[in-house]
């Protein structure tokens, strides 16, 4: 449920300051593509996965992993590129996931590396 609200408000100040560039950070497009992936895994998972066995553990330590704080921060100073490169990751992602060539557990291990082991 918080994974719910937080993508919300994370796509909405997408939408509010996109022309800002990330300060102090370089930042390819890669990378930037990829957390638009991890972040459609991230709304899938809580979504779709809420009877995995990982799920408690995933959903709780989120929020308080710093990388996840960073770039959460960061994702309101995307330049116009790397908005593309985003929207890119995430419909990639989409793809995969949609093709049924991902699982819940396959996904809480993307985010773990991620995310969960700081």
């Amino acid at each position: 449920m918080f994974l719910k609200y937080l993508f919300k408000i994370l796509v909405f100040l997408f939408f509010i300051k996109p022309s800002l560039a990330f300060h102090d950070v370089e930042v390819s497009n890669e990378d930037i593509a990829t957390l638009g992936g991890l972040w459609l895994q991230i709304y899938v998972y809580e979504e779709n996965c809420i009877d995995n066995q990982y799920y408690s553990l995933i959903t709780e330590r989120l929020p308080d992993s710093p990388r996840f704080q960073r770039y959460s921060f960061e994702l309101e100073h995307l330049t116009e590129s790397q908005e593309l490169a985003w929207q890119n990751g995430s419909e990639g992602a989409a793809l995969v996931i949609e093709s049924g060539g991902t699982s819940c557990d396959i996904i809480a291990e993307v985010i773990w590396e991620w995310f969960g082991e700081n």
